[in-house]
């Protein structure tokens, strides 16, 4: 009876622990690729613009945003944009892909959740030796889920690309959020010359769930301009603020 009971016990610590530590005991945001168009290997240049796309996979959504995205259906991308010409272009997220989700939408499908360890916390409760263990555990989750939730949110709206401007030596990058994509599947990133109201296509292929290929075609050319000397500067920066 006494190796039982020992054993018992272990089992209930166990998975106290375990049901805490899959809830809102912690968060952390990784890191997102480079801003910079030169660090990206599929690139492609189009009148002295330069766009470059990664389609991050399972893994790596994991690593960053710390959540199983690809069970939530939610497709991240990274884009840079690098404008080394003399005109200015515009970038809205809604051109690129109709299925593109709003930062505040993926971070709620993210959201951590006590609903689902309420069941495990109730088994729990009916051994009062365990009261102990998993009633602080559950007053702790009631505290950090609002919490982590609030940095979530802030983080995945911190690093998503925006819809701007981008003038004369100037980037842009960040993240969208998009529905999953099929293998070979093309993403077209569309760009407005706001001096001349006409349009550059950048377009690539998802040559396989989770990496990006190399860009298919280019699509409407503007007047060739010179590349300015100076190298611009992401305006937005990935991690964490």
């Amino acid at each position: 009876m006494v190796i039982i009971f020992k054993r018992l016990v272990c089992f209930l610590v166990i998975l106290s622990f375990s049901s805490f530590t899959s809830g809102c005991a912690s968060y952390r945001f990784g890191r997102l690729p480079s801003p910079y168009i030169i660090d990206q290997p599929n690139s492609t240049t189009q009148e002295n613009v330069s766009v470059a796309v990664k389609f991050l996979n399972s893994t790596e959504a994991l690593a960053t945003f710390d959540c199983e995205m690809n069970k939530r259906n939610i497709s991240p991308v990274f884009v840079v944009i690098e404008n080394k010409s003399d005109n200015t272009y515009g970038f809205r997220k809604a051109d690129v892909d109709s299925s593109y989700m709003p930062c505040e939408e993926s971070a709620r499908k993210c959201s951590r959740s006590t609903m689902g360890r309420v069941a495990t916390y109730g088994v729990l409760g009916l051994f009062v030796i365990t009261w102990i263990i998993f009633l602080p555990m559950a007053i702790a989750e009631g505290i950090n889920c609002p919490r982590i939730n609030a940095q979530m949110k802030s983080d995945y709206c911190s690093n998503e690309i925006a819809d701007a401007t981008i003038g004369p030596g100037r980037s842009l990058s960040g993240v969208m959020y998009v529905a999953p994509f099929k293998s070979g599947e093309g993403f077209s990133i569309p760009l407005i010359n706001k001096d001349a109201g006409t349009k550059l296509i950048f377009q690539f292929q998802n040559t396989q769930i989770g990496s990006v290929g190399t860009s298919v075609q280019e699509v409407v050319k503007e007047n060739k301009t010179e590349s300015k000397a100076a190298s611009p500067q992401p305006t937005q920066n990935f991690g964490p603020k």
